[in-house]
């Protein structure tokens, strides 16, 4: 995608500040994005064919990871986020997927 490289430099930047913030901001990090990434998973599941078993098995099990990979970060002190960054969190992920849609 022509977008690549500000996918990869905002990631960059997001890990530098959720790294700064300490460990369990940092994990607690990873399980709201882990969630937020099973919450999209589950979209496109709803959205297929019933008769489309194939990808839904391929979704099924990429959600299985998303949620064991919350639970580990979870487990090993991921510290629950605040409402905005949750919030903030969301709008991001939807203008880059709406980006990434149109171009």
């Amino acid at each position: 995608s022509v977008l690549a490289p500000f996918w990869y430099a905002g990631s960059w930047l997001i890990g530098l500040l959720a790294g700064s913030a300490g460990d369990g901001a940092s994990l607690g990090f990873i399980t709201e994005t882990e969630r937020q990434v099973e919450s999209h998973l589950h979209e496109h599941l709803r959205r297929l064919p019933a008769a489309d078993q194939r990808s839904r098995q391929i979704l099924n099990a990429m959600a299985a990871d998303e949620v064991a990979h919350a639970a580990k970060a979870e487990e090993l002190g991921g510290e629950p986020l605040p409402e905005p960054i949750r919030r903030a969190m969301k709008w991001t992920a939807r203008i880059m997927t709406r980006c990434s849609f149109w171009l």
